[in-house]
């Protein structure tokens, strides 16, 4: 079967995208290329990614960033026997709907087929966007390599698990890999990897080549916040030192890659594996620095494993700490203590590891005293070694626990589907407690921004930000 896969434009409230690697697509389209199928992948979002669009959204003007879809649809290969869709976050809904309407007005026989976080975690919805046409065939839920694979291998619809369809009287299973190691590496060569080279995770500008890696999926945590779970399920499985160290070798050589994004949610998570793999990297030498970008479970580290980290060419870490204050991270059931968080922190800063730290403001039940405590163990951290903080606002993502309990107590200001807000360095909200309005967990989110990040903070408002990075001296961007 000949197959086209597509990332879709994204949206971001400026002009300056974040590239994703799109390694979920690359995942599916070298499981399929495996077992016999031809896969095209179009990434509307790299290659279009200087063309940005100003666009309304239910709550928001954004900037809709990527190819336009009359140019995704027409390369589209006309002998397509299946078209899939990536759905990477709730708040694209808008865009799917939209595309979907576009890819189906000229294939409407070709069944088209969605995956990703928004229709794992809501595929009612996603299947209803229509008033009822008939406009998206299938929605995968969870890891899409098995549904996929059986679905353009002639399986019955009926007969997948993974697979929602309308018509369908119960949602269905998720399907997982269970081995990991029994994948073949993303097809990058389907992606065009030259778009992905000089970016980081971060949508920064990189001087080293850098691509992403993923080693692990699932995470067994429960965090009130989290919405990884309909994708990539609780169940932590990951790959072997062995089988990342060759993935990386062959980036090496097929790109000239010099850094290592490594985008896991707990690579950290079985510490026997992690120092494998920092054993490898050190015996390996291969030349190479990286980073884990998406949070290191504190719980994980040790002096050992941080010491590894360094050797290792590791030069950012981000630790998720998300409070200050113990009752907070309680409450978020981070099952996190913040001695542990001190004493991590302490040896990050004395082997010059500079960390950086997630912090989250406006978490219901969250006061006045317990943020300004939360400010303080920061400040505490910053001067034990914390490098800077990502800061972030609460934000109730459907079907997660926060979302359950913010409609139940009437805390949302917007109880809708569509009211998950794009949030860059633009403060937004979208919960409100008695402890805090609107006004105040804005107020919180800057005042955050002034002690924390003090350089970025008052750079930004005297000039615009880039301007203001080129004036910074050298030994002080670091900080940035």
């Amino acid at each position: 079967m000949h197959i086209t896969l597509i990332c879709p434009p994204w949206y971001y409230m400026d002009r300056t995208p974040i590239i994703s690697n799109n390694l979920g697509l690359g995942y599916i389209a070298a499981y399929l290329s495996q077992h016999g199928h031809l896969v095209e992948i179009i990434d509307s979002l790299a290659e279009g990614n200087r063309n940005a669009q100003r666009v309304s959204t239910k709550y928001q003007r954004v900037y809709q960033i990527g190819l336009g879809y009359d140019e995704i649809v027409s390369r589209i290969n006309s002998n397509t026997d299946m078209i899939g869709i990536t759905a990477p976050f709730i708040n694209h809904a808008q865009i799917i709907r939209e595309l979907s309407l576009k890819v189906k007005a000229r294939y409407p026989d070709i069944p088209l087929v969605i995956g990703g976080a928004y229709p794992s975690t809501m595929p009612e919805h996603a299947l209803s966007q229509y008033k009822g046409k008939d406009m998206i065939d299938y929605v995968v839920i969870g890891e899409g390599e098995i549904p996929m694979l059986e679905l353009a291998s002639g399986v019955a619809a009926e007969k997948i698990d993974g697979l929602y369809y309308q018509g369908k009287e119960q949602i269905t299973t998720a399907r997982f890999i269970e081995n990991l190691d029994n994948i073949p590496f993303p097809a990058r060569h389907l992606l065009p990897v030259e778009k992905y080279l000089h970016t980081d995770t971060l949508g920064r500008r990189s001087r080293k080549r850098s691509l992403e890696v993923l080693t692990s999926r699932g995470c067994p945590f429960k965090c009130t916040f989290c919405a990884t779970h309909p994708v990539f399920g609780y169940r932590w499985r990951a790959r072997s030192a062995e089988n990342i160290i060759l993935e990386i070798k062959h980036l090496l050589t097929a790109y000239g890659v010099e850094h290592i994004n490594f985008i896991d949610d707990n690579i950290s998570l079985d510490s026997g594996r992690m120092d494998s793999l920092l054993d490898q990297l050190i015996k390996e030498n291969l030349g190479i620095t990286w980073s884990a970008v998406s949070g290191l479970r504190i719980n994980t580290l040790n002096k050992e494993i941080l010491e590894k980290i360094k050797v290792s060419g590791g030069i950012r870490i981000n630790l998720a700490i998300e409070s200050g204050d113990s009752q907070i991270l309680d409450a978020m059931n981070k099952g996190l203590d913040v001695d542990k968080i001190k004493e991590i922190v302490g040896i990050c800063g004395k082997l010059g590891l500079n960390p950086r730290g997630y912090l989250m403001v406006g978490y219901p039940g969250e006061t006045r005293e317990s943020f300004l405590k939360s400010i303080r163990f920061c400040e505490e951290l910053k001067f034990a070694g914390m490098k800077t903080f990502i800061l972030s606002i609460a934000q109730p993502y459907p079907k997660t626990p926060l979302w359950e309990m913010c409609r139940k107590q009437g805390y949302l200001i917007r109880d809708d589907i569509e009211n998950v807000l794009f949030f860059s360095e633009y403060p937004e909200a979208n919960i409100i407690t008695p402890d805090f309005d609107y006004r105040e967990v804005l107020f919180r989110f800057r005042y955050a921004q002034r002690r924390l990040n003090p350089i970025e903070y008052w750079g930004g408002k005297i000039l615009p930000r880039a301007w203001a990075k080129q004036l910074i001296p050298k030994e002080l961007k670091d900080v940035l």
